[in-house]
């Protein structure tokens, strides 16, 4: 990887989740379902594995499918040619991304944030996690995670400037061990 590749924040906006037919199509599950960012992509980077220098690929055709984007890329021609690629993530430099307004950010932001409860610290946030009924916070503390979900009763604020994510209300949140 070269140093200006390391020097670009990289933004991953979904997975390849396995083929869709036979002629090259894979079915990608989005990490924000409601974004239409990568619908509207002419090229897009393709990587293996985190931390590996991603390689451009064009997008030929993207569609909207039951519960996923349906894309075909340059040089993918069959069903076994998709079916290498499952697993890879789809991602853009970070300086892509459309500029938010006041208070918004990207959950990519929120990655290596300090947890503070009050002026306590409590530990740094390592994942935004993605479930079906909300969204959550991983916390990594000193005793093992907290999975805070981004909810006003237990988020209170982002200052993505100032590195910090204040939380609340964390009695009712079970600190879990492991992983």
């Amino acid at each position: 990887m070269t140093e200006a590749a390391d020097l670009v924040s990289w933004i991953e906006l979904g997975v390849i989740a396995r083929p869709h037919g036979v002629d090259g199509e894979v079915r990608v599950h989005l990490y924000n379902p409601d974004s239409t960012l990568l619908e509207e992509l002419t090229e897009v980077f393709v990587r293996a594995e985190p931390g590996e220098a991603p390689s451009l690929v064009d997008v030929i055709t993207s569609r909207r499918g039951p519960k996923a984007l349906l894309i075909r890329l340059a040089g993918v021609e069959s069903r076994e040619d998709a079916e290498a690629l499952r697993g890879f993530t789809l991602c853009i430099p970070r300086g892509a991304l459309p500029d938010l307004e006041e208070g918004e950010y990207y959950h990519a932001d929120l990655i290596g944030l300090q947890a503070y409860e009050g002026d306590r610290p409590v530990g740094e946030v390592v994942e935004v996690l993605d479930y079906p009924s909300v969204e959550c916070l991983k916390v990594e503390t000193e005793a093992g995670f907290l999975e805070v979900p981004m909810l006003p009763k237990w988020l209170d604020r982002v200052d993505v400037d100032g590195g910090k994510v204040h939380l609340q209300a964390l009695d009712d949140i079970p600190l879990q061990k492991g992983r």
